[in-house]
């Protein structure tokens, strides 16, 4: 009887968007320019004679939600699923710490979580352009359709799905994901994509189960909508064939972790992890590092300055090598041979690292932390383009593990 369900399901949403706007006026949860809270079933697709259970969505304590949903996925072309969503129209963080998500007896790949979706008038709500972070039966993933009728597309990976923290930012139609584990000091960059938004659009909560006859419960607390914008100070980038994906999240108050593989930084082409951002002009970089993992003696981390995230591209590196100390780089021209200019092998902790860049000339110095006297380790002439990098730099030298440099925020100054 599809045409009783989609009745029973359009009175239970009419009658449950009531209550809950009520409950949460009265409670006074709070979301950041967004109105008019629903709750409603996106699914079954038309035509084919299916049905769905409906879903729901509860308030609990602790700014959280209990959103129960049904459907065959959220996936291809078409989704089935049950949406808790907000009306927007400007650029927003949403938040959500997932407490649970289940039961575990459901299909692997039920889904849960923040999702971001398009609001166009004439398009089949089943279609829309959206984006999500999301727990599955076994991982977190980050799915999008990155236009209104186009298939989905998706970037998985292994992850707590109890006790997490989910974060999605949307700046025009760039759409960032973040997550953390619960306790942890802030937030690390899973992915990043471009979707095509129009000028309105839902945030919210989505579930799926995976199955239309069963329910699928996530169960979240400190959900937030806000105008405030999470930004990190640099772009995770893996350079040429690393073998491991480039992790970087704030592990403390000021420190850094930055976890890469990759070959070497040597030779006419790098492979690494980076860690930086786009500037102009003459500057002074500083950066404080706090210690190297040793995968063996060719491991390196710390600062570089480079004129793109090509393989080849020429840079200039203050490092810290495994088996040598604080050691200086760089390669003059694009597929140029890395040139070696000193090592020294008194420090390998909690160390200065420092590059001046004055036109095309860039100058290396270091210290000890406790020293109040800076070292010129030696100076090149390295032509690194109008625009160029500065950032972390760090290989494992083994693409088969991550290293893993813990250093403080680089600081740019211009001069």
């Amino acid at each position: 009887f599809p045409h009783l369900n989609q009745l029973f399901t359009r009175i239970h949403k009419n009658m449950f968007v009531r209550s809950i706007l009520s409950l949460a006026v009265g409670v006074g949860f709070f979301v950041s320019t967004a109105n008019a809270v629903s709750s409603i079933d996106i699914g079954p697709r038309a035509g084919y004679g299916y049905t769905m259970l409906p879903g729901s969505s509860v308030q609990t304590p602790d700014d959280g939600w209990q959103v129960s949903g049904s459907g065959s996925d959220i996936w291809g072309h078409w989704d089935e699923f049950h949406y808790l969503h907000f009306n927007r129209t400007t650029d927003v963080t949403v938040t959500c710490l997932v407490k649970s998500f289940g039961p575990t007896t459901l299909e692997s790949w039920r889904k849960g979580g923040i999702m971001i979706r398009n609001k166009t008038p004439g398009i089949d709500d089943q279609r829309m352009a959206m984006s999500m972070l999301e727990v599955t039966g076994w991982g977190v993933a980050h799915q999008s359709r990155l236009e209104d009728n186009s298939h989905s597309v998706s970037n998985q990976h292994r992850f707590d799905t109890e006790n997490v923290w989910l974060r999605m930012v949307k700046v025009g139609n760039t759409v960032t994901s973040y997550v953390k584990r619960d306790g942890e000091f802030d937030y690390m960059r899973f992915w990043e994509e471009e979707v095509q938004f129009g000028p309105e659009f839902h945030v919210g909560l989505a579930v799926s189960s995976h199955e239309r006859t069963l329910l699928a419960t996530l169960d979240v607390k400190h959900f937030k909508i806000s105008d405030e914008i999470y930004t990190q100070p640099g772009i995770p980038t893996e350079i040429g064939e690393t073998g491991q994906r480039v992790s970087v999240q704030q592990v403390k108050e000021g420190i850094w972790s930055v976890k890469a593989g990759g070959a070497d930084i040597g030779g006419t082409a790098d492979s690494f992890g980076f860690f930086g951002s786009e500037h102009t002009g003459n500057t002074n970089a500083t950066l404080h590092l706090e210690s190297l993992l040793r995968n063996n003696n060719d491991s390196k981390g710390g600062l570089m300055m480079r004129a793109s995230t090509d393989p080849d591209a020429a840079h200039v590196s203050l490092v810290v090598k495994a088996g040598d100390g604080v050691t200086m780089y760089y390669r003059a021209q694009a597929g140029g041979e890395t040139t070696t200019i000193k090592n020294v092998g008194v420090w390998r902790d909690n160390i200065e690292l420092s590059l001046v860049k004055n036109g095309d000339s860039v100058e290396a110095s270091y210290k000890h932390k406790a020293a109040p006297t800076w070292y010129v380790l030696g100076t090149a002439n390295v032509p690194l383009g109008a625009t160029y990098l500065i950032g972390h730099a760090v290989t494992s030298a083994d693409t088969t593990q991550p290293g893993q440099l813990m250093a403080g925020e680089v600081a740019v100054m211009t001069i």
